[in-house]
C-alpha cells in the first residue's frame, strides 16, 4: 500500500473517530432542552459559595441538586456534613463523571448522582434543593416544587428566578425561597 494512500486512511479513521467521540460527549449535553430542562453550565465557586450561605446547610439536611451535572454541589454539600446529597443528571457521561469524582472524595457513603430526569426526581424528602436552570422551565419546576417537598424546604436558585414566588433572601444572582 502506498504511504499516501495509508497516511489519508489514518487521517480519515482519527477525524471519524474523534467526531464519534465529540458526539457520543455533546449531543447528550442538549438533551435536556428536550426534556424541558438546561443544558450542563457549571456553577462557578463564587456563586457556589453564594448558593450554600445561602442554603444554611445543617448536619439534619438532606440535598437534592436537580440537574447537577458533574456533582459539583452535591460533592461540596456532602463535604458540608449534611445527611444525605443526590443529584440527578440526564447525561450518562455527567453521571458517570460525578460519581467517580464523589468515590474519589471518599463520599460515596452519603453521596450520589443518579441518571434521570429532575421531573422523576423524588424530592418528598429533601430539606434544600439547588437549581441552575432556565427560565422556561422554572414555573413549571416551581408547581412539582411547591406539590412535593415538605414545609419547610428551601430552595436555592443560581441566576433565576421562580415565577409567581416570592423569595424569603437573595444575594448576588441567587435566590433563596422557603415552602
Amino acid at each position: 500500500m502506498d504511504s499516501n494512500i495509508f497516511l489519508l486512511l489514518l487521517a480519515a479513521s482519527l477525524l471519524i473517530t474523534s467526531n464519534l467521540l465529540a458526539i457520543y460527549w455533546f449531543a447528550p449535553m442538549l438533551l435536556p432542552i428536550f426534556f424541558r430542562g438546561a443544558p450542563y453550565v457549571p456553577t462557578v465557586s463564587q456563586t457556589m459559595e453564594v448558593m450554600l450561605r445561602l442554603a444554611n446547610l445543617s448536619p439534619d439536611d438532606h440535598v437534592i441538586d436537580l440537574g447537577s451535572g458533574d456533582g459539583r454541589m452535591v460533592i461540596v454539600s456532602a463535604k458540608k456534613g449534611v445527611a444525605s446529597a443526590v443529584g440527578y443528571e440526564i447525561h450518562p457521561g455527567l453521571v458517570k463523571l460525578a460519581n467517580r469524582n464523589i468515590k474519589k472524595a471518599q463520599l460515596n457513603h452519603i453521596a450520589q448522582v443518579k441518571h434521570a430526569s429532575m421531573w422523576n426526581a423524588d424530592v418528598h424528602e429533601a430539606t434544600v434543593v439547588f437549581l441552575y436552570q432556565l427560565p422556561y422551565v422554572m414555573k413549571k419546576l416551581g408547581e412539582k416544587l411547591q406539590a412535593e417537598l415538605p414545609p419547610g424546604a428551601r430552595i436555592v436558585s443560581n441566576a433565576f428566578s421562580i415565577p409567581d414566588w416570592t423569595p424569603t433572601g437573595k444575594e448576588a444572582n441567587v435566590y433563596l425561597y422557603k415552602t
